[in-house]
């Protein structure tokens, strides 16, 4: 049996979860799997014996590597690599042999802390083994057991003689169907076998060796699929990939993906103040910098059709597949799992037989090595395209990047020089493709906003990892920003701000340092209940789209779920969850939240959300038609089946049930007289109702309402879209869909009155994790706010600063106002107000 690595508090301070990182690369597990610690001592020391295998020139980073193999990365603060050495002693070198304890480095805290992004430091196994994490959320010192690590034991392989064709079938569970990173695992698996496998959905198959063959399937989550296997070790071979994709390949479904990209492209800049250029997009990756634009253009490379005989064309594919196979395999051991699964991806492609006999047969019909791949990579594409899925589509942009890199091969030109950036550089063009990425010098990197793409792109992904921010999908006119402009990239608001005004430079930087201190300071008390400076109790939950959300929520502070997405069960399928399926999904989400409240949004499909088994007429309109309640009470069935699953639930805690776009009384007694079936079937009592006031109508008679309920939340992206009769999926309109203009606020005012003697009076949209508008919203009646899981800190520490009082006479005024920019900007007037009262008064 393999012994456990006991790795020790390397220095004093509070222990956290990753997940409590404000940097989207650690929090994502992007870099290792481990945890983090907010230092409160000066002394880093080792923990546990071994060397001391690598320490960062600037001193920031050290890593150790234990005799019996794992290897740990101490990373001491973010952003620190910036500070070129300073506020770092160290005492070891790389090479130099430890005991548990020794001194490592000696930290200057008032040094860092000036010039740091945070102190908080990630502890992190960098290579394989299995994470056992102690104890979290409390205070260690220095030499206390904080995980454990097990190395992963590599088990023999075995000979098997020949055997026939067997077959075993899989539920693939894909939250983003079969793309190019589970798909290359896939791939990387079956090659390590004398078998040949085969993938079968349906009338469709697909060499498990090929990735675009794979990719082609089709394959969507909960999918069942048949493996074949043949070959004298068609056996383990079955077993192997079965083993892969009933795991989930990796992907999980941890977490919700980012948003869609608008399905209307930008117009174009809008223009601002003394000259500046305006573009909005979508975000790929969170984060506000200001910086200098750097350009990225790709120039043409010419393929002649004609080749020069087939065996010369034929060695000169090999030669170059061969190059640039090296030279990504280079480029897989120096990087982040992140990047090393993303270029994992593109070997696959580079060994995918579909692709390399298209080009062998265009080769053997005459033409060039390099119009043959050409051929074989734009045929790709082209299907990739068609498919129907943006995440698929975007795939596509991974074989062009290959396609190039094995022309310029081709060609017997040098590769582009890299491109020479100074710090804080922001990259815009017209579209990047990873390798471009790769290749640029990631610290000084400050920030990418591409005309086109999308936030699911390898791109994005390796954005997030670099933890600079990211927008995408901007639309045309991004060329007219000059090379060396400066700009301010605000991925959050999702907009590219170029030759900002000396106004918007300082109010940027303002943010962009206000909003690093408000994280470290929530983050020290995000476990506690919130409660204003008066003393009134506000409750903030987080929203959760799966089982994997609700623990790192309940680490981040969440009192409970105000709203969980039960989409996730129904989508990607072409039958509906039993009840079971679904019992299963919501114990384990109520047990994770420990008997902290759980509300189950029944399912909100139908409209901009169909589902292949829930068949609904033509709707010219399908935003005011059959969606919401109104699609569940289409199909009575379905919910009481939902229901009966909710009502099976066991928690300590409250367990509720909240309905999704109502707009009468009649559609609550409906759903009131089957939950009352759905209850007696299931042998207890019938859990709380409560409703979604996402339309003008329900706000309007929320008093109609109340008599029928025990509870109602805001749901405030869709009520701002009827409001105000704007398409939130319409980029044209995105800076206008303000949650904050004062026809919403009265709407929700009004349904806080009409509700007022419900048992709590919630707001689950988008404007529950602005921490403008929290103050707003306590003024208007709400007792209850469910937040995005990252925001759950930063609002109850905004909330603990403000009295019930200030919250009434600010909601009150904004009511008079007459446009969401006058109430964002009275809102920062008197926060900013209140915040330097509450100083002085402290300091008196």
């Amino acid at each position: 049996m393999t012994s456990e690595l006991i790795v020790h508090a390397p220095v004093d301070g509070w222990v956290c979860s990753l997940d409590a990182v404000p940097d989207a690369a650690f929090a994502g597990r992007m870099v290792g799997e481990g945890l983090a610690i907010d230092p409160a001592g000066v002394t880093v020391r080792a923990p546990f014996d071994g060397v001391v295998s690598s320490l960062a020139r600037t001193k920031h980073a050290v890593s150790i590597r234990a005799d019996a193999g794992p290897e740990i990365l101490i990373h001491l603060g973010l952003e620190t690599v910036s500070l070129d050495g300073m506020g770092f002693t160290a005492h070891v070198a790389s090479g130099t042999r430890v005991k548990t304890g020794d001194l490592l480095l000696t930290l200057d805290l008032e040094v860092l802390a000036a010039g740091a992004r945070s102190l908080i430091s990630p502890i992190l196994l960098t290579g394989e083994g299995e994470v056992r994490l102690l104890p979290l959320n409390r205070l260690i010192a220095a030499g206390e057991p904080i995980m454990a690590v097990c190395p992963i034991r590599v088990a023999a392989s075995s000979t098997r003689e020949a055997a026939p064709t067997l077959t075993r079938t899989v539920r693939a569970p894909l939250p983003h169907g079969l793309h190019a990173r589970p798909a290359a695992r896939i791939a990387a698996s079956a090659k390590g076998f004398d078998a040949r496998v085969r993938l079968i959905l349906g009338d469709r198959s697909a060499d498990a060796a090929s990735l675009t063959a794979m990719m082609t399937l089709g394959l969507k989550d909960g999918d069942e699929l048949i493996l074949s296997a043949s070959g004298p070790q068609a056996e383990p071979a079955l077993e192997a990939i079965h083993a892969l994709i009933a795991s989930g390949l990796g992907e999980g479904g941890a977490h919700a993906g980012p948003a869609e990209a608008p399905t209307t492209a930008p117009a174009g800049p809008a223009a601002g103040e003394e000259g500046e250029l305006i573009f909005s997009g979508v975000m790929a990756a969170p984060g506000l910098v200001i910086g200098r634009a750097v350009r990225l253009r790709l120039a043409e490379i010419d393929a002649p059709e004609h080749g020069r005989g087939v065996g010369r064309e034929q060695a000169a594919l090999h030669q170059a597949l061969s190059a640039v196979r090296a030279r990504i395999e280079a480029s897989v051991a120096s990087g982040g799992a992140h990047r090393r699964a993303i270029l994992a991806a593109h070997l696959a492609f580079l060994d995918d037989p579909g692709l390399i006999a298209t080009a062998q047969e265009a080769i053997e019909a005459g033409r060039s090595a390099g119009f043959a791949w050409r051929m074989a990579t734009q045929g790709g594409v082209a299907l990739f395209r068609s498919l129907g899925d943006a995440r698929t589509a975007e795939r596509a942009d991974d074989l062009m990047d290959l396609e190039r890199q094995v022309l310029v091969e081709l060609s017997g030109e040098a590769a582009p020089a890299p491109v020479v950036l100074g710090a804080g550089s922001v990259i815009l063009a017209d579209d990047l493709l990873p390798s471009q990425l790769i290749a640029l010098d990631a610290v000084k990197v400050a920030g990418i906003c591409t005309a086109r793409g999308g936030p699911t792109s390898h791109v994005a992904i390796l954005a997030a990892a670099m933890g600079v921010p990211a927008l995408v999908a901007v639309g045309p006119g991004l060329d007219r920003v000059e090379d060396g402009a400066l700009v301010v990239l605000d991925a959050d608001g999702r907009r590219l701000v170029a030759s900002p005004s000396a106004s918007r430079q300082a109010c940027a930087q303002s943010a962009a340092a206000a909003r690093n201190r408000r994280r470290v300071e929530a983050r020290a008390l995000a476990a506690e209940d919130c409660r204003t400076a008066d003393g009134v109790r506000i409750e903030v939950f987080a929203n959760l789209g799966d089982v994997a959300e609700a623990a790192a929520a309940v680490a981040g502070g969440a009192e409970g779920c105000g709203l969980l997405r039960t989409e996730f069960l129904f989508l990607e399928r072409q039958s509906a969850p039993t009840e079971d399926e679904q019992l299963a999904q919501y114990q384990a989400i109520a047990d994770a939240l420990d008997g902290r409240p759980l509300v189950i949004r029944t399912l909100d499909a139908g409209g901009d959300k169909p589902l292949p088994y829930l068949p609904m007429p033509h709707e010219d309109n399908p935003a005011l038609g059959l969606r919401g309640v109104r699609a569940s009470l289409h199909r009575p069935d379905l919910l009481l089946i939902q229901l009966r699953a909710i009502c099976r639930v066991r928690s300590s805690g409250t367990v509720a049930v909240m309905l999704p776009m109502i707009a009468s009384a009649s559609e609550v007694r409906q759903v009131r007289a089957l939950l009352d079936i759905a209850a007696s079937d299931s042998g207890g009592t019938a859990p709380l109702l409560g409703v979604m006031i996402e339309t003008p109508a329900a706000a309007m008679t929320a008093d109609l309402l109340a008599p029928h309920i025990d509870f109602v939340s805001v749901g405030t992206n869709d009520l701002t879209q009827y409001a105000l009769a704007m398409d939130r999926q319409n980029a044209q309109l995105a800076s206008q869909l303000d949650s904050l203009h004062p026809a919403v606020l009265r709407l929700i005012a009004q349904a806080a009155a009409g509700a007022a003697g419900a048992r709590w009076i919630g707001v689950c949209g988008g404007l529950a994790s602005d921490v403008v508008a929290a103050p707003i919203l306590i003024g208007l009646g709400v007792t209850e706010l469910s937040t995005a899981p990252s925001m759950v800190a930063e609002i109850k520490a905004a909330v603990r600063g403000l009295t019930l009082t200030d919250c009434r006479a600010l909601a009150g005024e904004a009511l008079a106002l007459d446009s969401a920019e006058a109430v964002r900007a009275l809102a920062d007037m008197r926060l900013a107000a209140l915040h330097k009262s509450h100083v002085v008064g402290a300091v008196a």
